[in-house]
């Protein structure tokens, strides 16, 4: 009878999941409703065996708040008087925070599959895990006289996992915290993620989710499971990560903190370069620029083009309630001032960069980058 608490897991340091007694005693989370469904963090050197969440602190609690009777309570508002003390007396202790099940994670805590207080560390030590995995995954996949279809249903679940990490990583840039209060208690209900927080997930994603995943990339395995894919298969979830970080919605979050908070928030502007600058970082750099990274950067483009061209799809508000939804007027928000700036400024540099030396790939790839911008801005000569 309990709502899932997407936000339970977040009460554990990362740290404290790579400990074999604390795992021992705690799982992975004070909650069984939370979808921590197995321990990632921990690394083969540390020792830990028990992987798995279980019944914990919380569950135990909420059992209780739901179902306790009060005999000597003579109206139900007695009751609530009760209740409602509890509730304040673990206001402030991270294992009973509730974080609700969304379908937009405003707030970074509220997550299913994830693990610990911070994603960027848990997701650095998961990855390193996904690294230990792929190139055993021919030895431990091995059945004489079977075929390789459960190698391939590993090895793309190792790829989904990753994508996983990526998208915790991602609600915390434009993420609020969201802790619910009533009048009588303390602070803000709702809390714009720190700057340096969003920040470091952003350096995160540039470098573990833009930049080509060569270590997934196994020649090994690939020439088992298929003939061609991985080229498109990367495309695809790198293509989800930057639509997702450059949704609407979150970006309309990042120009209400720079309004509210000016410098003190990590703004839209900031965003926007910095995603600019490190997905078309060899323009920069001079080097020549591969087939992935190529298609990452015509997937910018084409998000670009999304924002200059297309207001959010309206949502009844029983749907917006679930969602957590931010209203944005786009074409009357700063967003697309800000993309035709990107833009212009992408020309430009892409324009000197082709003056310098680069492989056949490298120059048509990047005329056809000034070609579609020309089109997006509407400048494409006759």
């Amino acid at each position: 009878g309990l709502p899932h608490n997407w936000g339970s897991s977040y009460a554990y340091p990362v740290d404290s999941l790579r400990s074999p007694t604390f795992t021992a005693n705690h799982g992975s989370a004070p909650s069984i409703m939370d979808y921590a469904r197995f321990n990632y963090i921990a690394q083969p050197e540390d020792g830990v065996t028990n992987f798995f969440p279980g019944i914990g602190e919380y569950d135990d609690w909420a059992i209780k708040w739901g179902y306790t009777y009060f005999p000597e309570a003579e109206t139900p508002e007695q009751a609530k008087e009760v209740l409602d003390e509890w509730v304040k007396e673990r206001a402030d202790d991270p294992a009973y925070f509730y974080g609700r099940q969304t379908g937009a994670k405003i707030d970074p805590r509220s997550q299913n599959e994830d693990l610990g207080n911070d994603a960027v560390k848990a997701s650095t030590y998961g990855m390193a895990n996904l690294k230990r995995i792929i190139p055993e995954l021919m030895e431990w996949t091995y059945r004489e006289d079977e075929t390789y279809d459960e190698l391939s249903e590993i090895y793309e679940q190792v790829i989904v996992q990753w994508y996983r990490y990526m998208g915790h990583v991602t609600k915390i840039v434009g993420g609020v915290y969201e802790n619910y209060k009533t009048y009588d208690q303390e602070g803000s209900v709702y809390e714009v993620v720190d700057k340096d927080k969003q920040q470091n997930a952003m350096n995160f994603l540039l470098e573990n989710a833009f930049q080509t995943p060569n270590w997934m990339i196994n020649e090994e395995i690939l020439s088992r499971i298929e003939h061609a894919g991985i080229l498109n298969r990367i495309r695809n979830y790198q293509e989800n990560i930057l639509n997702d970080l450059l949704h609407p919605q979150r970006l309309a979050r990042l120009l209400e903190a720079q309004a509210l908070y000016g410098d003190d928030a990590y703004t839209a502007l900031a965003m926007m370069d910095d995603l600019r600058d490190g997905i078309w970082s060899e323009i920069y750099l001079g080097r020549n620029i591969g087939p992935y990274r190529r298609n990452l950067q015509r997937a910018y483009l084409e998000r670009m083009e999304y924002l200059l061209n297309n207001e959010l799809d309206s949502m009844s508000d029983s749907f917006k309630e679930y969602y957590g939804w931010t209203e944005v007027d786009v074409s009357q928000s700063d967003i697309r001032a800000v993309v035709r700036e990107e833009l212009n400024m992408l020309k430009e540099d892409i324009g000197n960069a082709l003056r310098r030396n680069a492989d056949r790939e490298t120059r048509i790839h990047l005329d056809d980058a000034i070609y579609r911008i020309d089109k997006l801005l509407d400048m494409e000569d006759d």
